[in-house]
């Protein structure tokens, strides 16, 4: 197995681009499986649907882990996840002046944009904080109006769920690495997504993520209850928490089950937690991946 720093030098020399959409010879790819297929039958693809490849997106192991993050309070593993993250949970709650109480705490790190399922973030918030949860938001919105809107929508909440909600409505990656750390979940309803980075760099924390099922959101988290099978085929255990649909029902048919199961299984889900971190989503297996697409395209 090729080291992550040896795979990207390898990639550079070859002139490999990660990116949404790219090409190597006449071969095209998308950066995960199931998206590769949802738009596989656009009319500019599907006459040439044998050279349209899906491959996984990564995380870089250097910038985005909680045993060397210089962002969080305390280092950990996967060993000390329980109390690395017990110990970045308060440093959150400190930071935005949440109450200091054993509950759940949702994270959501986005873009906010229409594609990232707006009306399902909203609807989460909401449902978490009836559920006695905690949200911390971290986003911004590129559309002024979106974003002025949630500016509305942070008013609101901070003065009815005071110590309970923290929306922070900028860009902040620092900021985020303290999120991911001190949250019990990550929620990502996604519209669409060709892969996805936010639930894999959760995972790496030991957050358990929240999705919807969509692109690579749905080829990365697989749910504790309905995928089993599906992850035993790739030689994974279950991660997370998933739904169908984009209304609010899927949302609390996956938020319900991950707020339940934090108040009613905590040993159970301190294991899940461990779980998540020990699972590798690093650049290791897609940069091989490319390797070999990148070798089979030269044969053309």
């Amino acid at each position: 197995m090729f080291g992550a720093q040896k795979i990207f030098h390898i990639l550079q020399n070859h002139v490999l681009v990660f990116c949404t959409y790219s090409t190597i010879s006449t071969q095209t790819f998308q950066v995960s499986p199931t998206y590769s297929r949802d738009v596989a039958g656009h009319g500019a693809i599907a006459p040439h649907r044998e050279k349209f490849y899906g491959i996984l997106n990564g995380i870089d192991p250097d910038i985005w882990d909680p045993y060397t993050d210089n962002f969080i309070p305390v280092p950990y593993t996967c060993e000390n996840v329980v109390e690395g993250k017990r110990a970045a949970k308060r440093a959150l709650q400190q930071k935005f002046g949440l109450q200091q109480t054993d509950v759940p705490i949702v994270g959501i790190i986005t873009r906010l944009t229409a594609q990232k399922g707006i009306h399902l973030i909203k609807h989460a918030i909401h449902r978490t904080l009836e559920s006695n949860g905690q949200v911390v938001l971290l986003g911004s919105a590129p559309d002024h109006r979106i974003q002025g809107d949630f500016c509305r929508l942070a008013d609101a909440l901070h003065g009815v769920y005071h110590g309970r909600v923290k929306l922070v409505l900028t860009y902040d990656e620092p900021l985020s690495h303290l999120i991911y750390a001190g949250s019990d979940f990550i929620i990502v309803p996604s519209i669409f997504e060709p892969c996805g980075l936010t639930q894999l760099v959760a995972m790496r924390y030991g957050s358990i993520p929240i999705v919807r099922k969509t692109g690579g959101l749905y080829d990365t988290v697989f749910d504790v209850d309905n995928d089993k099978d599906r992850a035993r085929s790739l030689g994974l255990e279950p991660n997370g928490f998933s739904f169908d649909g984009a209304d609010s029902n899927g949302v609390d048919y996956a938020l319900n089950r991950a707020i339940g199961a934090w108040f009613d299984a905590r040993d159970w889900f301190h294991s899940l937690c461990k779980r998540v971190m020990e699972q590798d989503w690093s650049w290791n297996r897609p940069a091989l991946d490319y390797i070999e697409l990148y070798h089979a395209a030269r044969k053309f």
